[in-house]
């Protein structure tokens, strides 16, 4: 009799195991999102430049696909949760889009840009061992994408003296040190020559 039951407590032992396992897909849109920006909190709690003030908070724009999660997500004291309106009226500079998160098996993926390091792409989200861990898919560095995202956001509104995108918009100018604007208007084109 022992012979038998040791393999049915041993099925019964892996198949608890495997029932108290956790995928990436298990996880809140709440949660998934705290990770993300944990994980990029080096890039997104960083100042524009070097002269302007640090962040204290990442701060999360969700676009695209990733507008319907706006429902699931609240603001925390580690993360801020703005709509594009109130990201471009608070003239910000250092941020996170989310335009897309979905799930691919037991795993979810993340496409996202900070566009004041010049990143974008995919991202993996995986779930190792009680801890979420992100791999990149495809993962890019671009100026002109970028620039074409600040362009996008903020092509020919006033430029706001202070505020995080006058010290980005023009960090070589002599300007941005004091975070005067070096111009009345952000310019409406993608242009390097501009940006």
């Amino acid at each position: 009799m022992r012979i038998t039951a040791a393999p049915l407590l041993l099925a019964g032992l892996l198949a608890s195991t495997a029932a108290c396992a956790k995928d990436a897909s298990d996880y809140s849109t709440q949660e998934l999102v705290e990770a993300l920006t944990q994980r990029l909190s080096k890039v997104l709690l960083a100042g524009p430049t070097r002269d302007s003030p640090d962040n204290t908070a990442a701060i999360i724009v969700l676009e695209g696909k990733a507008l319907a999660l706006a429902p699931r997500l609240q603001s925390t004291a580690t993360m801020r949760v703005l709509s594009r309106e109130q990201l471009v009226a608070e003239q910000r500079a250092n941020f996170l889009i989310i335009s897309q998160l979905g799930q691919q098996g037991a795993d979810m993926l993340v496409d996202y840009e900070t566009p004041n390091n010049a990143s974008f792409g995919t991202l993996r989200i995986q779930d190792k061992e009680g801890k979420l861990v992100f791999k990149a898919e495809d993962t890019y560095r671009s100026s002109s994408g970028a620039r074409a995202t600040y362009a996008r956001l903020y092509g020919g509104l006033p430029c706001r003296h202070g505020s995080e995108m006058a010290y980005r918009f023009n960090y070589a100018d002599r300007y941005a040190r004091s975070g005067e604007c070096p111009v009345a208007r952000f310019p409406s084109s993608d242009s390097a020559f501009e940006w």
